[in-house]
């Protein structure tokens, strides 16, 4: 097996269970709308907490997107 393709399928499984697990971090929409009141940090922009959980979730689906794509490519 190539050391490429090992490396790549190896941060494939990292970025899987890192989106899942910032999927499940965030919490549901019907909550209310008292966590949306709560004023959050400049860290994670200005949806608070909130919004820089559903921020990282993105960039890493869009990773997993990538690094499918060039899986298929160097297999």
């Amino acid at each position: 097996m190539n050391i490429v393709l090992t490396v790549f399928l190896i941060l494939y499984a990292l970025v899987a269970v890192g989106t899942i697990f910032f999927v499940l971090l965030q919490t549901p929409k019907q909550a209310g709308m008292s966590p949306s009141m709560a004023s959050g940090g400049d860290l994670f922009g200005g949806q608070g907490v909130e919004g820089g959980l559903i921020r990282t979730s993105a960039i890493l689906g869009g990773l997993f997107m990538l690094l499918a794509l060039l899986i298929n490519y160097v297999s």
